[in-house]
């Protein structure tokens, strides 16, 4: 697979330069698609066990929203949604304290996270290099 070199060890074989730096690469392993694919599927299944184990609450109002919306339709979801924005000017109506306590902070110190970090940690974890 590799070409032979006789002689002492050479890091790089194509760079005429006899001061570079040595270039130890590892090598390059081509990984099945299927076994790809079923690592990603197990994750997947992990991730969803745990986040119905973690917040079974929300896991209820889940699945109960997408059983309403395979036996009904769309109009359940719309439904729903202008529900839970009615539910919440009302709570902000009556109780503009609690409101503003466990829904507004929550939701301000959220935007103010994101939008006053650093852009690289906002795009993800590709460089985190700011950190150390």
């Amino acid at each position: 697979m590799r070409k032979v070199v006789t002689g002492s060890q050479v890091a790089q074989l194509r760079n005429p330069d006899p001061f570079a730096v040595p270039a130890w690469r590892s090598p390059v392993y081509r990984t099945p698609f299927l076994m790809v694919t079923v690592v990603q599927v197990a994750r997947l299944v992990w991730r969803a066990i745990r986040f119905v184990l973690r917040h079974p609450a929300a896991a209820a109002c889940g699945i109960a929203a997408v059983l309403a919306w395979q036996l009904i339709g769309w109009p359940v979801l719309a439904a729903l949604a202008v529900s839970t924005a009615g539910v919440l000017a009302l709570w902000r109506w009556r109780f503009p304290v609690s409101f503003s306590r466990l829904v507004t902070a929550s939701v301000r110190s959220r935007w103010r996270t994101w939008h006053y970090w650093p852009r690289c940690i906002r795009a993800g974890p590709c460089c985190r290099s700011w950190a150390r």
